[in-house]
């Protein structure tokens, strides 16, 4: 040990056997000799020879914390810690040189230099007490280092070590959080779980000093202790939950609150693949808004996508406190005023989710803005092209739950005065670029709309919305469907009231008591002029309107020129299938009065020569007619049954 006998300042003060017993291998020279040094401080503070202290520790920092030896930096750290007892109270003005080889032995390879630095710290703080929190930033990026070591006796060393430190950093009252929270901030993404479990420590133990505001500082490190949740050590994820549930209950009990930083922390852990990390986040969400109330309004976007990002997770509980959260959002905004939140990027996030994978998420979306359409209907529409797209979509949808929304939606955008064209044009601009949404939804979404609607309107609309169209093949197809609801929807017997009053003339008002007003039969007239130019596309729908409205006159003329027509359409099987559909419709009860006038063929001539017109059309190859005359007293009653085409 050459190299303990090298003058130098300090060395002196070190008798030659103290020196030698620094660097022994036995544990009980090394302490024997620290004791001595410990002695010999004391003497030499007794005596005010600071600067000879001051010459001692240079000596042992410089010429044995730095050896290559093992035992000669163990009796380095002895001697050091011999030096703070002996200084007693007069040790802070030393802790500067002191301190940084005691921490720097904590980063050692060898497993007991470590454990005499965590020693000898430990006896250092034990006297410097509050002084120590001057140097915390340092002492704790030692300890963190520290924290993960794998050796049993380092880290029993370490614990002590640490409770010590604690319990100094309680008792302080001179502790600067606003210089410790950058380095937190940079140390708690942490993945090993001792150094997750040191960190979690003292954020508890710093949150529990009521001098230390920790709440104000919660932004900088919340995200590192929320990832924690999902570390695999069950442990580590109670005492996360544990520190994070009592930071809540001081948010709930806090006057003042700068929401902003840590909802947007939540938004993010909302997505994550770890069920407890999200359970927890949408927890603290929906606790948020019941406590922020209108301050989270700006941050609505943000939660709404958090909400419907979990609205349809495998796990109950998830799906449970997502739909919780949502309530909770819709009940804010239902409260709100137009000008306290973003309905751009609200309505951006609901157009995202509704094409999502899951149809619980899709629903959700839909409510969404049929619930702004009812309470924001001015705000929404100054967004609505960019909700068509999606609206249009999801017509198609697999789930009719989403259907019937859309449905509604798209009634609640068509019931705004300045925008009923609109809707209904965009409508039926898909039906025309979509044949098969057309022939497969087309009855439910007009059926729909005409019961959320006014019926007179939506039909007068599309009507003219056919007359405008070209594409001649579509228009008969929409006819025909129009015509099938038309003749069948409950909600629509006051349209086909109406159009039976068209052809109702003075005469017949004047001698019956429930005949149709002068006013009805002239709206009955022009509802009639109005859908009769659309269903000019479709032969056999245009005959069935005439015969709702009574117009048998004009429903013979029709057949007439069906009859007179060789080849082409009127000679079709589709023709002849849409007559067959017609003969079954005069079947069903829309037609029951139209059956009750044959009782009187003779003052319904016209309406029994249009039957019979039918029947000729028909082949008689393929359809089998039965028509049976009977005669009472003066009146004859012509019974009409046709059977359906044979297929």
């Amino acid at each position: 040990f050459g190299v303990l006998e090298m003058p130098g300042s300090g060395a002196d003060l070190l008798p030659p056997h103290l020196l030698r017993s620094l660097g022994q291998k036995e544990y009980d020279k090394r302490k024997g000799a620290a004791l001595e040094i410990e002695q010999a401080i004391k003497d030499l503070r007794d005596a005010g020879q600071h600067e000879r202290v001051r010459e001692v520790v240079l000596y042992v920092v410089r010429d044995l914390a730095g050896s290559p030896h093992p035992n000669v930096r163990k009796g380095a750290l002895h001697a050091l810690a011999g030096v703070a007892i002996g200084l007693r109270e007069d040790l802070p003005q030393f802790l500067p040189e002191i301190l940084p080889p005691v921490l720097a032995s904590f980063c050692d390879p060898d497993c007991r230099v470590r454990y005499y630095a965590c020693e000898s710290l430990y006896n250092i703080a034990k006297v410097a007490r509050s002084h120590c929190v001057a140097h915390f930033n340092d002492i704790f990026e030692a300890l963190f280092k520290l924290s993960a070591d794998t050796d049993l006796g380092v880290q029993n060393g370490f614990q002590l070590l640490d409770r010590l430190m604690k319990d100094i950093v309680a008792e302080s009252d001179n502790f600067d959080i606003s210089a410790f929270m950058p380095l937190l901030r940079r140390r708690i993404f942490v993945a090993n779980s001792y150094t997750r479990q040191f960190l979690i420590g003292w954020i508890a133990i710093l949150d529990s000093v009521p001098d230390i505001e920790m709440l104000q500082h919660l932004p900088g490190f919340f995200d590192g202790l929320f990832h924690m949740l999902s570390d695999l050590n069950k442990e580590i994820r109670q005492q996360a939950y544990a520190v994070l549930y009592d930071f809540l209950q001081e948010i709930k009990a806090a006057p003042n609150m700068a929401y902003e930083p840590i909802v947007a922390i939540l938004v993010q852990h909302c997505a994550s693949r770890d069920r407890f990390s999200r359970l927890t986040a949408l927890t603290w969400l929906h606790a948020f808004l019941s406590l922020g109330k209108a301050q989270l309004l700006p941050f609505s976007p943000a939660v709404l996508e958090a909400v419907l990002r979990s609205i349809s997770h495998g796990e109950d509980e998830i799906r449970d406190a997502a739909a919780q959260t949502d309530r909770a959002l819709r009940a804010l905004v239902h409260s709100s005023t137009e000008a306290d939140f973003d309905m751009q990027a609200i309505l951006a996030t609901l157009v995202q989710h509704m094409r999502a994978e899951a149809v619980r998420t899709r629903v959700t979306a839909f409510q969404w803005i049929a619930m702004l359409l009812r309470q924001r209907p001015a705000a929404l529409l100054r967004h609505a092209e960019a909700l068509w797209p999606a609206l249009l979509d999801s017509l198609g949808d697999e789930a009719e739950e989403v259907v019937f929304l859309d449905i509604e939606v798209v009634a609640r955008l068509a019931a705004q005065t300045e925008y009923f064209a609109t809707a209904l044009g965009k409508v039926m601009g898909r039906f025309a670029d979509s044949p098969s949404l057309l022939e497969a939804r087309a009855p439910l979404i007009l059926r729909e709309l005409t019961v959320l609607l006014e019926p007179r309107r939506v039909y007068v609309e599309l009507a003219s919305l056919v007359v405008s169209s070209t594409d001649l093949p579509f228009c008969a197809l929409m006819v025909q469907t129009l015509n099938g609801i038309l003749h069948s929807s409950p909600a629509l017997r006051e349209l086909r009231e109406s159009l039976r009053a068209a052809m109702s003339d003075e005469k017949e008002r004047g001698s019956k008591a429930d005949a149709p007003s002068a006013a009805a039969a002239a709206e009955g007239a022009e509802l009639f002029k109005q859908l009769y130019a659309a269903w000019c596309h479709a032969p056999v729908a245009l005959l069935s309107l005439c015969l709702l409205a009574e117009a048998h006159e004009h429903a013979s003329e029709l057949i007439s020129r069906f009859a007179a027509v060789e080849g082409g359409e009127m000679g079709s099987v589709e023709f002849l299938l849409q007559l067959d559909r017609l003969v079954q419709l005069i079947e069903a009860p829309v037609f029951a009065r139209l059956r009750l006038q044959l009782l009187q063929p003779e003052s319904h001539p016209a309406l029994v020569a249009v039957l019979y017109g039918l029947l000729m059309l028909l082949p008689q190859v393929i359809a089998t007619p039965l028509v049976s005359l009977v005669f009472f007293d003066d009146a004859v009653v012509v019974d009409i049954v046709l059977y359906g085409l044979l297929m």
